[in-house]
């Protein structure tokens, strides 16, 4: 067996798919491109695939990562990206693939930079940035059915700027991932949002890049052969 990396971008319709739907749809292209998916072993084999960062439900991602394990006998990557590309269904674009061999990648996401919209005062919106790059400590409760926990938004959101634009404010900002988790996009919007007193009203949400650790080296993800727009 073979492990690929595949580099995709997820947004229009696709981009309301939720992370488990976003790994079926995947999957799915490779089924229809006659491209077979290597499964696991035991009682119920499952396709050896898995996205290594989830993606929030109604963001685009620009640079998203598939681990895939394939038989050896796949064709070249450059015919297989052909293939995948004709059977992705809309919002969804393959852009590389690259052959790791046999050793298992393990991708952990470092840091991820996004962008948005944020609707309402544009001045407002600036002046909430400015004030998070001066604040020492941002302290946010998160209630989630596991229980309650609070982290410090300085501690992950990173290198935030904002700049005004038609509508509101065009919003950006990079989460560090760490091994105690990381921050949610929405929880940094919703801080600039009150702190702006404009509604947390997003449009146009996207994941513009991740910084990767576990790759092998190389120009593509991975490091072999590849193929790439």
């Amino acid at each position: 067996m073979t492990w690929w990396l595949l580099t995709f971008s997820r947004g229009g319709p696709a981009a309301y798919l939720s992370h488990l739907d976003t790994a079926r749809a995947v999957q799915r292209t490779f089924a229809r491109a006659g491209v077979p998916i290597a499964l696991s072993h035991g009682m119920r084999p499952k396709p050896r695939l898995s996205l290594p960062l989830p993606l929030p439900v109604g963001a685009a991602g620009c640079e998203e990562l598939a681990v895939v394990e394939v038989p050896d006998e796949q064709p070249g990557t450059a015919a297989v990206l052909r293939e995948l590309r004709a059977a992705a269904p809309p919002g969804l674009l393959l852009r590389a693939v690259a052959v790791v061999g046999d050793e298992h990648p393990r991708p952990q996401a470092l840091e991820a930079r996004y962008a948005c919209l944020l609707e309402g005062d544009a001045g407002a919106v600036l002046a909430a940035v400015e004030r998070y790059a001066t604040e020492v400590s941002v302290v946010r409760e998160r209630v989630s059915p596991k229980g309650r926990r609070t982290l410090d938004l300085k501690e992950y959101v990173v290198n935030a700027a904002s700049e005004a634009v038609p509508g509101g404010a065009r919003l950006s900002f990079s989460i560090r991932h760490r091994d105690d988790g990381a921050a949610r996009p929405q929880e940094f919007i919703d801080l600039i949002a009150t702190w702006a007193e404009v509604e947390p009203v997003m449009r146009g949400l996207e994941r513009q890049s991740v910084t990767w650790k576990g790759l092998p080296s190389g120009p593509n993800p991975g490091a072999g052969r590849s193929a790439s727009t």
